[in-house]
């Protein structure tokens, strides 16, 4: 999941960029990638579902490398969190970024 502040420039043509991208470099998996809202101040961008947590980790570290869409995208004030399919739904509903992120920083990220 990519995490933008609200009206991000990049949010509207990443969507299509990043389809771009995974059929290119991720065909087999069948990313799926979807914009949401989260709030009044975060828009997300969803990509979907990677079938174990190391492949979402190394998608995520490759999605900063020169050859993703996110490489044009420095200084877009925008972070990438891994987030399991289980969990992506409960965030939605409780909409508590800050609490996730602890939980990523503290589980997931190590």
């Amino acid at each position: 999941m990519l995490i933008f502040p609200k009206g991000a420039a990049p949010v509207a043509t990443l969507p299509a960029a990043l389809a771009t991208y995974n059929n290119r470099f991720y065909r087999a998996n069948n990313l799926q990638v979807q914009p949401s809202a989260l709030g009044d101040s975060v828009e997300l961008v969803v990509v979907q579902t990677l079938p174990v947590q190391k492949a979402a980790q190394s998608y995520a570290l490759k999605l900063r490398g020169p050859q993703s869409p996110l490489s044009r995208l420095r200084g877009a004030g925008y972070q990438i969190l891994v987030i399991g399919i289980d969990n992506l739904p409960l965030l939605l509903q409780t909409k508590d970024l800050a609490e996730y992120q602890r939980f990523y920083e503290r589980e997931i990220k190590n």
